[in-house]
């Protein structure tokens, strides 16, 4: 056997020996290429914290609850709010994002507003107003820019009110007009990033209009009564998706 054929057959050996190798590491290099755009697409939940500010009016009309006058008096809760949301996502191949999300929220939420009874007796008596609770269902849809999505959102929204009349005159005494579940609707807007696979950032302004309804304690008297709230509140929050 001549030197060159025998230098043929070490090649061609070497070649052989050697492939394997060369795939494995070809397999490893792809494997640690660059990944797809992350999808957003999957059930999450989380908890979140924000403010909320209150918008709330109170009516009773001249001659009802011993009133000779109408009484028209903004009673508007104030305060910070704290809740858990739950969620799923829907990532299509044009990078739109549709979802629904339910979310419920408690916190320090009152107001306090002082009235003169008038009579001439400087008697005054303190509105009390308070949130005791708020949820929401609602449906979701943005557009992701990979793992950052601003959204836009609309639905259903409750919530629990309550308003106290305190006696600030003499003896303290409390009478409820009012305690009651409201329910409206609520919009808003935010945005979304995902710092990991899993964990994701969000920032959220929500408004919403929880309606009117008449008060409690004048359930069934022949008086016309009403009160409503009104709630804008920006939150921040972290999810996880699972």
């Amino acid at each position: 056997m001549g030197q060159h054929t025998t230098m043929k057959i070490l090649l061609l050996a070497t070649a052989i020996i050697l492939a394997p190798a060369g795939m494995a590491c070809a397999a490893d290099i792809a494997e640690t290429s660059p990944t797809s755009a992350y999808d957003w697409s999957g059930l999450y939940a989380g908890v979140d914290i924000g403010y909320a500010a209150g918008k709330s009016n109170l009516f009773i009309a001249g001659g009802g609850l011993g009133g000779a006058t109408d009484l028209n008096v903004g009673v508007d809760p104030n305060g910070f709010i704290g809740g858990v949301h739950i969620g799923a996502n829907y990532q299509m191949e044009n990078s739109f994002v549709i979802g629904a999300e339910a979310d419920i929220a408690y916190g320090n939420i009152d107001g306090l507003t002082a009235l003169d009874a008038g009579g001439g007796g400087g008697v005054t008596t303190l509105l009390k107003s308070e949130l005791k609770w708020s949820g929401s269902a609602r449906l979701r849809a943005g557009y992701a820019f990979d793992r950052t999505l601003p959204y836009i959102t609309a639905g259903v929204a409750a919530a629990k009110y309550e308003l106290i009349a305190v006696s600030a005159g003499g003896p303290a005494a409390e009478v409820t007009l009012h305690s009651d579940s409201h329910v409206g609707w609520t919009v808003g807007a935010g945005i979304e990033h995902a710092f990991t696979d899993r964990w994701i950032a969000r920032a959220e302004y929500r408004y919403s209009d929880f309606g009117s309804q008449d008060l409690s304690v004048a359930a069934g008297l022949p008086t016309e009564t009403h009160v409503d709230l009104q709630t804008q509140d920006i939150r921040v929050g972290l999810s996880y998706k699972f």
